[in-house]
């Protein structure tokens, strides 16, 4: 069975006033990992030893295109500081052939970089990258021109986009490394448990598949992200 990671985004209002002492609840929550969304200014040696004292481990950090494009180093160097290996592009504008070409390129690099580091790109989807050009999902095309670029599936849009989650996970099996857990009714988000995508039938496979991490994520929590999570971590313990 995969772990259970938070998507800190999930957290942003409560990380914004306490960083630590969100870290703190969500390890009480019984989240064995994190996925970074910013660091909120916190030194990365301060970082790591406050994470080392909860028993969090760092699974990901989302990284801007810019920040991947223009300060690489800097990224590099304060993920290995705090142990994280798994850097995520976790959102482009791409939308069209020229727009994919310039991902693909900016994304090359950064992929070749990381590998000499002995670190690795994912990519986040949303639903926009299901937009087809010809025959081909233009998420489709970008794993298809940038080879060494894995996958985190964000589940819920994949599904938003009428795609079947199931199907497309299978068919990028060898690539997803990370999985975003996420739950909605149409374009509001939800608890884990309180929408209707299909988290059960994600959550089944991953009970057979190698992946570690499974990340709780809603970028819309109601009433607040740590209330957000909790409910979540109910519906799994009790559903899954």
């Amino acid at each position: 069975m995969s772990k259970l990671a938070v998507q800190l985004y999930t957290v942003r209002e409560e990380a914004g006033k306490d960083f630590i002492g969100t870290l703190e609840k969500i390890a009480a929550l019984g989240y064995e990992g994190v996925e970074f969304a910013g660091f909120f200014d916190i030194p990365a040696n301060v970082l790591k030893n406050q994470l080392d004292r909860l028993g969090l481990t760092p699974v990901g950090s989302h990284t801007s295109i810019e920040q991947l494009v223009d300060h690489l180093d800097e990224v590099i160097t304060y993920n290995k500081t705090i142990g994280n290996s798994n850097i995520v592009c976790p959102w482009s504008e791409v939308k069209d052939e020229e727009s994919l070409e310039l991902l693909v390129a900016q994304l090359k690099k950064v992929v070749q970089r990381l590998q000499d580091e002995d670190m690795i790109l994912l990519y986040h989807n949303h639903d926009h990258e299901f937009k087809k050009i010809g025959e081909n999902y233009l998420l489709d095309l970008l794993f298809e021109k940038c080879e060494g670029l894995y996958a985190e599936v964000d589940t819920y849009w994949v599904h938003h986009a009428g795609v079947d989650v199931i199907e497309y996970l299978m068919k990028y099996k060898d690539r997803v490394k990370l999985i975003h857990l996420k739950d909605g009714i149409g374009n509001e988000l939800k608890a884990i448990g309180e929408g209707t995508a299909p988290v059960k039938q994600v959550m089944e496979l991953m009970q057979k598949w190698p992946i570690e991490w499974v990340i709780v994520e809603n970028d819309e929590p109601s009433p607040t992200g740590l209330k957000d999570i909790e409910r979540s971590m109910i519906c799994i313990k009790n559903q899954f």
